[in-house]
């Protein structure tokens, strides 16, 4: 686990997502209450159709909440794809289901990842 920069977070954090894009991580999601929201599919994902493959923690030094998970999660239908989500910000508005399903006991180190890739607003122009 490696805490970057606010300069350099969104960068290393752009990197990961290209590279979990890359490896067909493609469909985009967002954290709900008790499951995931899927914007390509249109489709609301309980914690029992999905897993994670993969999570990866980008810290902020000067301000905590802005502190950011990565996911890498697979479908149980075979789609593919990613969510981030902020660190302790907002965790009691979410399930128990959702809390364990999002555990992350095997974070990956983001240190080897030096070189941006694009803006994280990019990757996410809706």
């Amino acid at each position: 686990m490696v805490t970057v920069d606010t300069v350099n977070m969104s960068l290393f954090l752009t990197e990961a997502v290209s590279e979990l894009q890359r490896r067909d991580y493609k469909l985009k999601f967002k954290r709900e209450t008790t499951c995931l929201y899927c914007f390509e599919l249109k489709d609301w994902i309980t914690p029992e159709n999905f897993i994670v493959d993969e999570s990866y923690y980008f810290g902020e030094i000067f301000n905590p909440d802005a502190d950011r998970m990565l996911y890498a999660i697979s479908l149980s239908t075979g789609g593919k794809g990613f969510l981030i989500d902020t660190c302790n910000v907002y965790m009691d508005n979410i399930s128990i289901e959702m809390i364990q399903k999002l555990k992350s006991d095997d974070l990956i180190n983001t240190s080897a990842m030096k070189k941006p890739i694009k803006l994280m607003n990019e990757i996410f122009a809706f």
